[in-house]
């Protein structure tokens, strides 16, 4: 249901759901201890000790990113519990404990509380970003993301997915892009609206570890392979529309259904890639039985890849995944990383260098402006 959301988008965007980036599924168990004394700076703050020891270095890095890229900091802290306050005192109170927002105190900073014994998430948003985060936005992320990954059980993997989106919300608001809320009706409407800067809800944390809605069977052809690329990506965009995702849909190479089929989504990313590319102009070029879809109106999304095969064009996922780079603390999302394969030989004369960064030579190269750190 949204992605104005964010244009991704990620990231990364900034963009698809199946380029998982940093995260794996973590190997490592859940950290024993409350805080990290290490002198640095941590982004979040597991006093409940929930996330794997392994991924909190990765989050940090990550939210450390975003940080260099805009200037807005963002927090989670888990909480066992919260004693004799309400989680709405805990979240103001933690906001001046942590200094979220650096020098700005609470104008540019984003923080998410947890509270594992009473099930309660509270989203606080700083005066300064109310703007960027309006309660639509963050109702939705609560509501339609975070409450699916925290009920199935796999956190780490639901925080890295919120991310995404909150990383490419801020994006769309650095190049002036307000959210518009009306535009969630594409998909769904909009059913939690508060009247105050931040949302709390009840989300049960592992909460009888319910999975994510499995994808229902569905007729291969009820998504088809196109004539044309053209009829392709539309048929991709009718299929990220319809929830629960099919990875077996007749519109993916073999390969791409088999690579889709291993990997979990929420409803929220889904809508997070479609309202990001909905509406937004872009060019194909067709090179034998090869086709590249670029855009030309957002520099968030990277390329399509399409490859003709008995006659129809079908999307190939794994080109994309293999092909091009999601980036984080830079002034571009992503980067093209392909090197020899049929893709990047077909369309070397399309790509060039941007500060850096391999990219679309005709497409949307705005960069990001990158404030640094406050």
């Amino acid at each position: 249901m949204l992605r104005l959301l964010l244009i991704l988008l990620i990231a990364a965007f900034a963009v698809f759901f199946w380029k998982p980036g940093w995260f794996r599924a973590s190997d490592t168990k859940p950290a024993a201890t409350a805080s990290r004394s290490d002198g640095v700076k941590h982004y979040v703050e597991d006093r409940a000790g929930v996330i794997a020891s392994g991924d909190l270095p990765r989050f940090d890095q990550y939210m450390a990113g975003i940080m260099r890229e805009s200037g807005v900091d963002v927090r989670f802290v888990f909480l066992p519990g919260t004693g004799d306050k309400s989680i709405e005192m805990l979240a103001v109170d933690l906001m001046d404990e942590l200094k979220i927002g650096g020098r700005t105190g609470q104008e540019r900073g984003v923080l998410l509380v947890y509270d594992v014994q009473g099930k309660r998430l509270k989203v606080e948003v700083g005066y300064g970003l109310e703007g960027w985060f309006p309660d639509a936005f963050v109702s939705y992320l609560v509501e339609d993301h975070t409450r699916m990954f925290f009920s199935s059980g796999d956190l780490s993997l639901g925080l890295r997915l919120l991310l995404r989106l909150l990383q490419n919300r801020i994006r769309e608001a650095v190049i002036g892009n307000d959210f518009d809320p009306r535009t969630l009706a594409k998909v769904q409407p909009l059913t939690h609206m508060s009247g105050g800067a931040g949302v709390s809800k009840s989300v049960g944390l592992r909460d009888g570890a319910r999975p994510a809605p499995a994808a229902a069977p569905v007729d291969p052809l009820a998504f088809p392979a196109g004539n044309s690329p053209t009829d392709t990506y539309q048929h991709y965009m009718d299929w990220l529309a319809h929830w629960p995702l099919s990875p077996n849909a007749d519109l993916f190479t073999p390969e791409s259904r088999a690579y889709l089929a291993s990997l979990n989504f929420s409803p929220a990313y889904a809508e997070f890639i479609l309202l990001g590319e909905s509406g937004k102009r872009f060019q194909i070029v067709e090179r034998g039985d090869l086709a590249l879809l670029y855009f030309t109106s957002t520099p968030f999304v990277s390329p399509h890849f399409l490859v003709r095969q008995e006659g129809r064009w079908r999307v190939d996922i794994v080109a994309e995944v293999r092909n091009t780079r999601e980036q984080v603390g830079s002034e571009y999302t992503w980067a093209w990383r392909g090197e020899g394969d049929s893709y990047s030989r077909a369309f070397e004369d399309l790509l060039t260098t941007v500060k850096g960064h391999r990219r679309i030579r005709n497409g949307d190269n705005r960069a990001l402006v990158i404030r640094g750190s406050i």
